[in-house]
C-alpha cells in the first residue's frame, strides 16, 4: 500500500469527475472512522479553555475539511472563544480572517464562539504580520489542536 505522500500524489492527477467521487468516499470512510472515535458528547468540564478543547475536537471529528484549529485565549472577554480553523478545501477569499459569532450553551455555561476559517497560506500570513488576525486577536499562549493530536 502507499505511503500517504504517495497516494496523494496518484490522486493528483484525477479527473475533476474521479476527483469529486474521490473526495466523496474518503468523507465516507471518515465518517466509519469517527463512529469509532472516543465520546465526544460533552467536554471535561465547563471553564472556557475545557470548552474550546471540546469544540475544537468536534469539530476535527465531524468536519473532515479542517486540518487544524488554534485556540487564541490571550485578550478574549471572559466568556469569548475564539478559534481559527485551517480547512484544507477552502479556497482563498483574499478577505482575510473574518470571524463568524456563534452562541455556544454548555450545561448552562455561555460562550460566545467566534470562528475564523482560513487557509493554510491566510494564516502563515497572519502569523508572520498580526495585523492580519482580527482585531484585537492574539496568538500568544495560543494552543493547536490538528489531526491525530
Amino acid at each position: 500500500m502507499s505511503k500517504p505522500a504517495e497516494f496523494a500524489r496518484e490522486v493528483e492527477n484525477f479527473s475533476d469527475t474521479d476527483w469529486v467521487e474521490f473526495l466523496n468516499e474518503l468523507d465516507e470512510v471518515s465518517r466509519r472512522r469517527r463512529s469509532r472515535a472516543p465520546d465526544l458528547s460533552k467536554p471535561a468540564g465547563n471553564s472556557k479553555d475545557q470548552v474550546a478543547e471540546w469544540v475544537a475536537r468536534m469539530h476535527l471529528a465531524t468536519d473532515t475539511t479542517i486540518k487544524e484549529i488554534w485556540y487564541l485565549p490571550t485578550g478574549s472577554l471572559g466568556d469569548e472563544i475564539r478559534l481559527i480553523e485551517l480547512n484544507g478545501r477552502l479556497a482563498g477569499t483574499g478577505w482575510g480572517l473574518e470571524p463568524i459569532e456563534f452562541p455556544l450553551d454548555v450545561d448552562g455555561t455561555h460562550f460566545k464562539l467566534m470562528v475564523a476559517d482560513t487557509t493554510s497560506e491566510e494564516f502563515d500570513h497572519a502569523r508572520n504580520d498580526s495585523s492580519e488576525l482580527p482585531s484585537g486577536w492574539s496568538l500568544v499562549d495560543a494552543k493547536r489542536w490538528g489531526r491525530g493530536a
